[in-house]
């Protein structure tokens, strides 16, 4: 029977994303080694080593392999001939996340000022939370990499990190997420709308660190272009607080500045958002 699948990483110790990928490859379950080819050579490590090395880890011959993954920086001229001397399959690390990713839906989340709820992007945990068991890849507030599948056909993944190894292409198979989602911001807090004709949806007050308000608003619009309710975005919420979230069925009148009962569903007046902040998602 033929050997499991292992991957060579060829790529410098701190190349670009390689945190990230190792946190990735550990979480799927997927054995690999890394060689940096400045430092050392890939050898003669082919697959008919098989029968002949050990899985072991060593410090000085890393195999045996059945495909290596490529940083781009070695994907150009002699390196990459050097690559395919040693007969294994080779693709660039932005082909492999491609491959890896294309049955999922991969959603780009900001992790700029990114704000945490147990320890998880809040994105992520709004829509752990609301039942939809999204696989997420992020970096902690300490700088580690973590990654946690699911069964879920989402995945969520830094911007940053997609845009470093798949030079900002679109992931995964496309999905179209439905109703586009607005918002507007005023002193005292933030209205959500969806739809064509801004169907009022739900308040936020301001969120207590300015720096994360943008991310938090981005990552709320997000959960509701998927279909994720305002109850459940509000329950998600309350570890940190924000008990005064108002719902579906109170409305801020910008004009008068008082809550308005019985409003949901109700189409705004056009005057009444002129000022109103287009942030689409999907």
């Amino acid at each position: 029977m033929w050997p499991r699948r292992k991957l060579l990483l060829v790529a410098a110790s701190d190349a670009s994303g390689i945190d990230g990928v190792r946190a990735l490859l550990k979480e799927l379950d997927l054995e690999y080694s890394e060689v940096d080819p400045e430092i050392t050579g890939i050898g003669s490590v082919t697959t008919r080593d098989w029968w002949e090395k050990s899985f072991a880890d060593g410090d000085k011959e890393p195999g045996p392999f059945t495909e290596s993954v490529v940083w781009p920086e070695f994907t150009d001229g002699y390196r990459a001939e050097q690559i395919l001397g040693c007969n294994m399959p080779l693709q660039s690390i932005n082909s492999y996340l491609h491959n890896i990713l294309k049955d999922s839906i991969v959603i780009p989340f900001s992790d700029e000022n990114t704000s945490f709820v147990e320890d998880y992007p809040l994105l992520g945990h709004i829509l752990k939370e609301a039942g939809f068991e999204p696989s997420i890849l992020w970096k902690t507030k300490s700088g580690t990499w973590k990654c946690e599948g699911r069964p879920g056909y989402i995945w969520l993944l830094p911007e940053s990190w997609l845009l470093m190894l798949a030079e900002g292409e679109a992931m995964g198979r496309a999905e179209d997420f439905g109703s586009k989602v607005l918002w507007k911001r005023n002193e005292m807090g933030i209205d959500f709308y969806r739809g064509e004709y801004e169907t009022y949806v739900g308040y936020l007050p301001r969120w207590p660190e300015p720096s994360e308000e943008l991310s938090v608003v981005a990552s709320i619009a997000t959960c509701l272009s998927l279909g994720v309710s305002w109850l459940d975005i509000k329950s998600a919420l309350k570890p940190i607080g924000t008990d005064n979230i108002m719902t579906e069925n109170l409305r801020w009148n910008s004009h008068g500045f008082e809550w308005i009962a019985g409003a949901s569903g109700e189409e705004l007046p056009a005057e009444a958002v002129d000022d109103m902040e287009d942030r689409r998602t999907g």
